[in-house]
């Protein structure tokens, strides 16, 4: 009896042995698994921060820029104070809504923007350039012990349990510092078995290969903290733009206490809809954090009503504006036509003109377009270019040179030039009567967008004033059939017989972006040629007649310096203002730009044209990028 119970004792001796190295086999290797995956994710964050190195930028001297311009742009610097320090230098001046710069001005660089995610901000920092009053106020409000343990607080745990039997439900978590670290970098917010112990493993481990300051840093910089101007903000510094419009290192231990308090629920505690929320939570959390002896007992440094509604009116006044999403458009963008701050300029330009014709395009879908390209380039993939499509969450590669539109009389400054070839002349007299011509469509009738004055017009101020009726006059009269060739050199999309289809040369044609750029450079190209060769002088070319502003359709909407400079420049409109052009040349760079509606076309006629959209996002932006506006030339 004795041995069958020994021997039975021994079995389950070996039973359990091989139980319990079976389970710690299987723990282990569970836990090999997790910490393996857990590398891999970090591996990949590691590479998920590459960002994009940002050049500085120059402001010319006798330039003008928007003084808002200037304050934004350099709040995403580490010297945002310089518009202080050049207004006390009186190296610029305000003048109404500007600054006039009086001496060069070299803009510090922009902050790398980490944040790998669609609209979003996230500005790095390491541990020495995160305030104390941030950190502190993060562990005193989050994990008060986390200097204490190693990645799980058992006792912390033990509290949140007693609490929530207590309480019939779940009321208090036991969480660390480092456990939510995890949580928001690699898992859910799922309310799992397996999703906690996998949290507490990958806490655990993080705690033995990093140090403390590592982990806060991390935490810091990582955390999502709300949305601003319609941008994601991740960590401390971006948050600290957002709400406080200035950086970390400036803010006051109150504000420190502010900012930390937001963590708990960003959009619960939005300042513009829940102030009272957060006033309430920014006060517990001082109170506690006083408590600890992490701030100040001065009591004056707490808010009073009067700053707090300040703070409020002012958040909800930059809430409305859109210079974070400049920015975030800028540190994406790498290549190199154009500047950071002209970059910035441009895109304030190109929703500032969609903002103001909201009340005209309502529902459509509105979008814009850009080339712009220094001289010397061939084509879109050209270091010197800068290309812009709104649609950013599309391709811009295949939108630019891909997608085509209808170009309106962009394209009327080669038509007219080709008649110049064939022996007309631009100080000839032509016909503004009505003609008809025969196709074998039926008869066709061009029109003017209004009636002409006078019976006859010089044929460059047809071309000035882009005339519909000259031109085809012209047109007939040289003979379609010569004129083909020649210009289907020139647009090869031209559809033949052109006899048939006059109206291309009105416009009715459709470009990509790109081709239009390649059709107008090298047009400009052989024109500069020819001045070059002295064959004709600059005064008596299609470039002068159309870089004289108050001669041209833009001459209503044109404003100094842009005014008074001689820049070509041609505007097209088309598809009852469905597609908007301004192509314009300066002598150094080329600048194409397309407004337009790109989908249910048929439900829309808008009272818009190149010269109230595109032509405006130009002028916005050459008028005040900080440069000296150039004029046409064709030097080398």
């Amino acid at each position: 009896m004795f041995k069958i119970k020994k021997a039975s004792l021994v079995l389950g001796i070996k039973v359990a042995i091989l139980i319990f190295f079976s389970v710690t086999l299987v723990v282990s290797g569970y836990v090999y698994s997790t910490i393996s995956e857990l590398k891999l994710k970090l591996k990949q964050t590691q590479l998920s921060k590459a960002s994009l190195e940002s050049s500085q930028s120059t402001l010319e001297r006798e330039t003008q820029i928007k003084y808002h311009h200037l304050g934004e742009f350099l709040l995403f610097t580490d010297n945002n104070e310089l518009e202080q320090e050049l207004l006390e230098k009186n190296s610029i001046e305000k003048k109404r809504a500007n600054y006039f710069i009086k001496e060069q001005i070299i803009l510090p660089k922009l902050y790398d923007n980490h944040c790998q995610k669609y609209k979003c901000i996230q500005i790095k920092k390491n541990f020495l350039e995160i305030p104390a009053s941030i950190w502190k106020a993060l562990l005193g409000t989050e994990d008060f012990r986390f200097l204490e343990h190693k990645g799980i607080d058992y006792f912390a745990i033990a509290r949140a349990v007693i609490v929530d039997l207590m309480a019939m439900k779940f009321v208090q978590g036991g969480s660390t510092l480092t456990q939510q670290l995890m949580k928001n970098l690699f898992l859910t917010n799922e309310r799992s078995i397996s999703r906690k112990i996998k949290e507490m493993i990958y806490a655990i481990y993080i705690e033995n290969i990093m140090e403390k300051e590592e982990i806060i840093t991390l935490y810091l910089n990582e955390v999502f903290w709300g949305t601003f101007q319609g941008i994601y903000i991740k960590g401390f510094q971006a948050a600290s733009l957002a709400y406080f419009n200035k950086p970390a290192e400036k803010l006051t231990e109150f504000e420190s206490t502010i900012l930390v308090s937001l963590l708990k629920g960003p959009n619960y505690y939005r300042p513009s809809r829940f102030i009272e929320r957060l006033k309430q939570r920014s006060s517990a959390v001082h109170k506690r954090l006083m408590q600890l002896n992490l701030v100040s007992k001065d009591s004056t440094k707490i808010w009073s009503d009067l700053e707090w509604e300040n703070f409020q009116k002012s958040y909800i006044k930059r809430e409305n504006k859109n210079y974070f999403f400049y920015y975030y458009l800028v540190s994406k963008n790498v290549e190199q036509g154009i500047e950071p701050y002209e970059k910035f300029v441009f895109y304030s330009a190109v929703y500032k003109r969609k903002r103001e014709l909201k009340s005209i395009t309502k529902d459509a879908d509105v979008a814009v377009k850009s080339i712009i390209a220094d001289k010397s380039c061939e084509s879109y993939e050209c270091k010197k270019v800068f290309s812009f499509y709104s649609k950013l969450e599309r391709e811009k590669r295949s939108a630019i040179t891909g997608e085509r539109h209808q170009v309106g009389s962009l394209f009327k400054p080669i038509v007219y030039d080709t008649f110049i070839d064939f022996g007309r002349s631009y100080e000839e007299k032509i016909s503004t009567k009505a003609i008809t011509l025969n196709l074998k469509s039926g008869p066709w009738s061009p029109k003017d967008y209004s009636q002409a004055k006078k019976n006859e017009i010089l044929l460059k101020h047809a071309l000035q004033k882009s005339k519909n009726i000259p031109l085809i006059r012209i047109a007939s009269e040289i003979g379609f059939e010569k004129l083909e060739p020649v210009l289907k050199e020139r647009i090869e999309r031209l559809k033949t017989p052109l006899g048939e289809y006059p109206a291309q040369l009105l416009g009715a044609i459709e470009l990509s972006m790109e081709e239009v750029f390649k059709i107008y450079l090298k047009f400009i190209q052989d024109k500069c040629g020819e001045i070059k060769e002295k064959k004709i002088p600059l005064e008596e070319t299609i470039l002068y007649y159309m870089s004289v502003a108050g001669e041209t359709t833009i001459s209503r909407l044109a404003k100094p310096p842009l005014k008074y400079a001689y820049i070509f420049g041609k505007t097209g409109t088309t598809n009852n203002g469905l597609d908007n052009w301004y192509f314009a040349f300066d002598g150094s760079q080329i600048y194409a730009i397309w407004f337009g509606v790109e989908s249910k076309r048929d439900e829309y006629n808008l009272r818009i044209s190149g010269a109230t959209t595109s032509f405006l996002i130009f002028q916005d932006f050459i008028n005040h990028r900080g440069k000296q506006t150039a004029e046409i030339h064709c030097g080398g």
